[in-house]
């Protein structure tokens, strides 16, 4: 089902129910780009991995959000499926005024597949953070208190008074005349409006209504309405600062799904879901922190229970059959023998079938991913001898699967996952060096001079350096001894080089963000977060009588 800002409220009955009564959640997403700058190494840690994709990635918009929710049906004994697809675009007020970047290749690929650009803009959901909807919240709360207290004038610049004058005259003849009952002031600017509220507010308090106007241009006037009663200025009141609450939670918009999807606890599966996870956080709930222990922390305590069918794929018994894992492979795979796709349901029509090709729209690479997670759970029961069809989170089946974020450029590097809820793999990288060489080498004469030791794995750096691993690990102090006195190239363990690099890694992220370690209040259904908020709100057009 797509949902835009369009049917969002109507719909979000409807989600919540769906995230309620389902077994599992499979979730997807879509960018404005992937990487910004410094890839990931084939040789990252899992930290480092983290802390490169937090400098690179999270200036990047997430524009679709698919939730594919897996209910079971007792009856018919079989899965239905429950399917969203979310467009994404943050709005500015009441929410900041977000900006992005956006990376030319994956907005090409998007558009190659149909992505409706038009519709992201104009009709997506907007999004904000825990820690922007509670200082928005707190600046409304005190701005509505003030609407009834007296606030300090406004000496009139000299250049304005001319204006200001002019547009008191005329409301003044609207109040005497009585022949509408509304005008509308434009071409002022936002100063030029709160004078006129201060002006117009003192000459014409018992008069006149007075409330900015947004036209369909953007454009910003202001609308005097006449009042006929104590009565009806009341009512005038109550209803603005009404739409007021409603244009707020309008803005919270799709965070408000991404945090039921956090309170209830269920498992939330993904297809190689680090991006996933990563941007979900941190456009809904709060920043990323540069302390890397704390995003394991946060990470675990807002989705305690996920699982990537990436790497979930990338595990005996599956690792020998399946060549690709690419999700469109995987699922082709997981057709065959020995493997046998479900039959799946859709509910009220809302969710996906098999004969659907909707490859890159979020909601269905989410029902895909949900049906290779049951073809592979269905897989490990047969080998088991159980009979059950239905998942079950806490079950023996899946606990070497969960809280396991597959790395995707690390995977043949013995790091190919970030442990969310216990210690992540560490390791051993003696055989890998960072070599320094010519300007006018290739790839083969590094082949070659490596030739008596082995085959070799490269990552170039830029034209004079590469890291290079040998596949012949106890091959790596002879390696050491043998270029010891070489005068071509100079060769260094990668312990020693990544020494040098960490620190400038660990200040690059912190860099335009808090420093200190965030502090996490968890109480068995808390998922809100503390932190102090740095962003500050314009309320330049909040300020009205």
């Amino acid at each position: 089902m797509e949902v835009t800002r369009n049917n969002f409220k109507e719909v979000l009955p409807l989600v919540s129910e769906s995230i309620e009564e389902a077994d599992f959640l499979v979730i997807d997403a879509e960018f404005t780009g992937l990487i910004n700058g410094k890839d990931v190494s084939m040789f990252d840690s899992p930290e480092e991995y983290y802390l490169t994709l937090l400098n690179g990635s999270t200036e990047f918009l997430l524009i679709q959000f698919g939730l594919c929710a897996f209910t079971w049906d007792e009856k018919t004994k079989k899965y239905q499926n429950d399917a969203y697809n979310f467009y994404l675009y943050p709005r500015g007020r009441p929410g900041p005024d977000k900006m992005f970047l956006c990376q030319s290749s994956s907005l090409d690929f998007l558009a190659s597949q149909g992505f409706d650009f038009n519709k992201l803009i104009r009709e997506g959901i907007s999004y904000m953070t825990e820690p922007t909807e509670t200082r928005l919240r707190e600046n409304l709360t005190e701005r509505q208190k003030s609407y009834s207290n007296d606030k300090g004038t406004i000496t009139i610049p000299d250049e304005c008074k001319a204006q200001i004058e002019d547009i008191c005259k005329k409301v003044g003849v609207f109040v005497k005349e009585n022949k509408t009952n509304e005008m509308e002031v434009d071409r002022c600017n936002a100063f030029v409006r709160r004078l006129l509220f201060q002006e117009l507010g003192s000459r014409f308090k018992n008069d006149v209504f007075l409330e900015t106007k947004v036209l369909e241009n953007k454009d910003r006037i202001l609308k005097v309405t006449r009042m006929s009663s104590s009565d009806e200025r009341k009512n005038k009141d109550d209803e603005k600062k009404e739409k007021e609450w409603e244009d707020l939670e309008e803005a919270v918009g799709f965070s408000k799904i991404a945090r039921l999807i956090s309170q209830s606890g269920k498992l939330v599966i993904g297809h190689n879901m680090l991006l996933d996870l990563l941007h979900t956080l941190n456009h809904f709930f709060q920043p990323l922190p540069v302390d890397y222990p704390s995003f394991k922390e946060f990470a675990h305590c807002m989705f305690p229970r996920i699982l990537d069918t990436k790497y979930m794929s990338s595990l005996p018994p599956f690792k020998d059959k399946v060549n690709s894992s690419i999700l469109q492979h995987l699922l082709a795979t997981l057709s065959e023998p020995p493997f046998s796709l479900p039959d799946i349901g859709s509910v009220d029509g809302r969710g996906y079938c098999q004969t659907d090709d909707k490859q890159h729209e979020a909601g269905y690479d989410a029902y895909v991913t949900g049906l290779c997670f049951l073809s592979m759970h269905a897989h490990l029961a047969r080998m088991r001898g159980e009979e059950s069809r239905r998942v079950t989170a806490d079950s023996a089946l899946l606990r070497p699967f969960i809280n396991k974020v597959f790395l995707a450029k690390t995977a043949y590097q013995d790091s190919p996952y970030i442990n969310l809820a216990g210690v992540d793999p560490s390791p051993s990288r003696e055989h890998v060096f960072h070599l320094t060489f010519p300007k006018d080498w290739q790839r083969n004469d590094i082949n070659q001079l490596f030739s008596a030791y082995g085959q070799i794995l490269v990552q170039f750096l830029d034209e004079t350096s590469a890291l290079v691993a040998l596949t012949r690990r106890d091959l790596a102090k002879t390696v050491v001894r043998a270029f010891a006195n070489n005068k071509k190239v100079v060769l260094e363990p990668f312990i020693k080089y990544k020494g040098l690099h960490a620190k400038a890694l660990q200040l690059q992220a912190a860099e335009g963000r808090e420093e200190s370690t965030p502090l996490y209040v968890k109480v068995c259904v808390a998922f809100f977060i503390i932190l102090a908020v740095w962003m500050c709100v314009s309320v330049n057009d909040g300020i009205e009588l």
